[in-house]
């Protein structure tokens, strides 16, 4: 009977020491929405939209430039293929063309130099620009989280799953790494 007695007594401060440990609170929030209509972010964005067109206009134009430039290539060449042109008009033609194609060249290389250092600083631009954001979102996510005695704030957006604010109470690094390195010492 006293085991019996000792067994409930045992399981009812089990049931009562679980039923100690609060359940953690969780929340959710939508991290891509509040970015989106965050209106910082979105002055940010509008200026940076900016920015790309100007961009892109600056290489249009150097497109046309090396168009026109690639026009003038065949005009010469049209000069240099007709019978009635002489043979030192074909020779000055000749140099000329080569001059002009070698300018060509240039031009090519400067639009893709162009295109390529402007999308790396437009690419990093755009990432300091949604870092500077996030941080401050987040920012305000820790406080409302707080205020709302949450444990936990998960992403709601089903594309990036991801923890964004945690009460440190339940980090159990020091635990985990306690157990990882148990048999250290036995070596």
């Amino acid at each position: 009977m006293r085991k019996i007695i000792v067994a409930i007594l045992a399981l009812s401060l089990g049931v009562a020491a679980a039923q100690a440990q609060p359940t953690p609170k969780v929340l959710t929030v939508n991290m891509e929405e509040l970015y989106e209509n965050f209106y910082k972010a979105q002055e940010a964005n509008e200026k940076f939209k900016s920015s790309v067109q100007s961009a892109e206009d600056e290489v249009k134009a150097m497109i046309e430039e090396g168009r026109v430039m690639f026009q003038e290539l065949e005009d010469l060449q049209e000069k240099i293929d007709n019978p009635g042109t002489a043979e030192t008009a074909k020779e000055a033609f000749r140099a000329e063309l080569e001059e002009k194609r070698e300018r060509v060249r240039q031009k090519e290389a400067e639009v893709n130099q162009y295109r390529q250092t402007t999308q790396r600083t437009l690419q990093q631009r755009r990432q300091s620009i949604v870092n500077l954001h996030i941080s401050e979102i987040k920012e305000v996510v820790n406080q409302v989280a707080e205020e709302k005695g949450a444990d936990l704030v998960l992403n709601s957006n089903p594309n990036s799953m991801a923890v964004i604010y945690y009460n440190e109470s339940l980090d159990i690094t020091d635990a985990v790494l306690t157990e990882l390195n148990a048999d250290k010492s036995a070596e």
